[in-house]
């Protein structure tokens, strides 16, 4: 067992779980050197700390909560920090889709489109984004990772996917 010291099988956790963070890491930093950084920071201290897992949350969102804040660390050493900006247009009223065929979803075009607007959302959009829709967190997992109240992660979800499909609107408009 891990917790107990057991090297094998933290290195199992750590093969298991590793690619699903790098991902999370990497929708939210942008930057592959970073993720690089703040995956590997974030496993070592999950090493280190080990003992402190106390199972009321899945590992995974143990170590994803570490993952985050060593990306957060990694970000401010080698980019510098800067507050976060907020959505102008919290209130406004979004545009319906209609109903577009399934092929707008499978296109390369499309995916490519959702990467990039992920990357324009403010980070504390697009990790609770991420954590939810991505990576299909619960409500109560993302939050207890992020270490927010599950009401303030609901707002910065809904927030979140507002501004997605501002940016994604393009896709559905009646052509």
């Amino acid at each position: 067992m891990a917790q107990s010291g057991d090297q094998g099988a933290f290195t199992e956790l750590v093969r298991r779980y590793s690619p699903r963070l790098r991902g999370v890491l990497f929708r939210i930093t942008r930057n592959p050197e970073t993720t690089h950084d703040a995956l590997q920071d974030a496993l070592l201290r999950a090493w280190q700390n080990i003992d402190r897992f106390q199972a009321r949350s899945s590992f995974f969102t143990w170590i994803t909560r570490i993952a985050i804040n060593e990306a957060y660390r990694t970000i401010r050493r080698n980019e510098g920090a800067g507050a976060l900006p907020l959505d102008d247009a919290i209130g406004e009223r979004i545009p319906g889709w209609g109903d577009r065929p399934e092929e707008v979803f499978e296109s390369h075009e499309f995916l490519a489109a959702i990467e990039a607007a992920l990357g324009r959302l403010p980070i504390a959009y697009r990790e609770v984004v991420v954590l939810r829709d991505v990576e299909g967190l619960s409500t109560a997992e993302a939050s207890d990772a992020l270490g927010i109240e599950e009401r303030a992660l609901k707002s910065r979800l809904h927030r979140g996917r507002m501004a997605l499909r501002r940016e994604l609107d393009v896709f559905f408009a009646p052509e």
